[in-house]
């Protein structure tokens, strides 16, 4: 009689604690994010959507030092950017690199510094395996025109008598508060990403 042998279970993959940093903004908008270390490059790049506040309106990409990631368009140098659908984060973070770069919107030019801050256990069967721990700052407004565009946003916000408040209130649909961040609202938007 022959017998079937079972195979191992999987083990669930460890959690990565990333920050995500806007770079050079002002007010500094950052998050920290908890997410598995298998998580898929297209993925990954929802979650930073949804805790920094993005859209997904624009064109991304992923600066490891082993290569670009992203999904190649017509414009990109042949074998320069390399497509991201099957890319596990922990596969292109080997060698002992801690630090990538997430670039979106190629017009507004926002850069992302992200950080390995701590490895951590496996989630356990009922706990959330993506989820943001903290940040600071609410997320510049899509095509508000990069960091020098966003510096005169907040300008003409913060003066009543200045020539552009009015119409910047009614570009961004009402009061803009640069220093706001919602936890909770942060991980309701996380919840809908299925890693």
């Amino acid at each position: 009689m022959a017998t079937r042998t079972r195979s191992a279970p999987r083990s669930r993959p460890q959690g990565l604690q990333l920050r995500i940093s806007l770079l050079d903004s002002r007010p500094l908008v950052w998050r920290s994010v908890v997410v598995p270390e298998t998580i898929k490059l297209p993925k990954l790049h929802q979650v930073i959507q949804a805790v920094m506040g993005w859209h997904d309106s624009h064109l991304h990409e992923f600066v490891f030092p082993t290569g670009h990631y992203g999904e190649p368009t017509e414009f990109d140098e042949p074998g320069s950017v390399h497509p991201e659908a099957k890319v596990a984060l922990n596969k292109v973070l080997g060698g002992g690199w801690n630090t990538f770069q997430y670039q979106y919107d190629f017009g507004d030019d926002w850069q992302h510094l992200v950080q390995v801050e701590d490895v951590l256990p496996p989630a356990n069967e009922n706990g959330s395996a993506v989820r943001c721990l903290a940040g600071a700052n609410a997320c510049p407004p899509e095509d508000v025109g990069g960091l020098i565009g966003y510096a005169e946003f907040l300008q003409a916000l913060a003066d009543p008598k200045h020539e552009e408040h009015e119409s910047m209130l009614e570009w961004i649909g009402g009061p803009f508060d640069p220093r706001g961040f919602d936890l909770d609202a942060v991980n309701v938007r996380l919840a809908r990403v299925r890693v």
